[in-house]
């Protein structure tokens, strides 16, 4: 549904996709191919995506971040906390591979505490869809709200 829904709002020259080395997974990917310009694949560096994305949103732009969860919402805890959070900014953290369904990359990437790290962060919203078809509607949601969103995702196809 992320993909999906990132793809129905590439239409807005705004919105960037930025991801940490799981495009495949999260399929932000899509982006690459509509607009090859506004995707960054930033490898495996969770603090420099969100930097990144921080930077974006000052410019004016609608960064989606993506990431597994748990390096998301700890590794990058900081950035978002400072650079996003604080100056609540227009930045979205994808979180995805939530949870304990993790399959094969197994329990160090398993994002068990991270709605409560997220909540505990002030003006960061915190989107959980239970579906596809709401992670599509959550995405395409996320162009017009304001303000820092974690969208939470799990590993199952949504």
């Amino acid at each position: 549904g992320y993909g999906k829904g990132l793809e129905e709002i590439s239409k807005d020259e705004r919105v960037i996709a930025l991801d940490a080395d799981l495009s495949g997974s999260t399929k932000s990917n899509v982006m690459c191919k509509i607009s090859p310009e506004r995707f960054i694949n930033v490898g495996i560096a969770e603090q420099d995506l969100v930097g990144m994305a921080a930077g974006l949103a000052l410019s004016g732009k609608i960064p989606f971040a993506s990431t597994f969860a748990v390096f998301a919402t700890a590794r990058a805890h900081d950035q978002v906390r400072v650079s996003v959070a604080y100056a609540n900014l227009n930045v979205r953290i994808v979180g995805s591979h939530a949870g304990l369904l993790t399959g094969e990359d197994g329990p160090t990437h398993q994002a068990i505490s991270d709605i409560a790290t997220m909540r505990s962060i002030p003006n960061i919203s915190v989107i959980h869809p239970a579906d596809y078809i709401e992670a599509k509607q959550a995405t395409k949601y996320l162009l017009k709200h304001k303000g820092p969103v974690y969208l939470r995702l799990g590993r199952s196809k949504l």
